[in-house]
């Protein structure tokens, strides 16, 4: 046995001690068994907390969830490197263009506001 498996052995023996209850699922990024102490699902090998979901829908809503404050920072620097551009853009067709995609993004970033409340 290498040193990883016997350190994760003695990570769930040590959790079996405290009263955890060994799932029959495995480890979605290792295998190794799952372990249940309490309300959490913890595996021992990766040394993590696993968020086991019921459905689907569940996955997704939580995936979304995990990429809203990368899309609001993203939408953040698009506008200030828009606003950039628009203070050095002097011909007013582009300018009306830029000035139509900055409410685009505004209009975005309030709706990604929204989602979190």
């Amino acid at each position: 046995m290498t040193k990883r498996n016997d350190a994760s052995i003695k990570k769930m023996a040590d959790l079996l001690r405290k009263g955890a209850t060994m799932l029959a699922q495995g480890c979605p990024q290792c295998g190794s068994p799952l372990m249940k102490m309490g309300d959490d699902v913890y595996c021992a090998t990766c040394d993590r907390r696993i968020v086991v979901m019921d459905s689907q829908e569940q996955v997704a809503s939580q995936t979304l969830k995990a990429l809203i404050p990368e899309l609001h920072e993203t939408l953040r620097k698009k506008l200030k490197t828009l606003s950039e551009v628009i203070e050095a853009e002097n011909d007013t067709e582009a300018l009306t263009k830029l000035a139509n995609l900055m409410v685009l993004l505004l209009q975005s970033l309030e709706q990604l506001g929204s989602m979190t409340n």
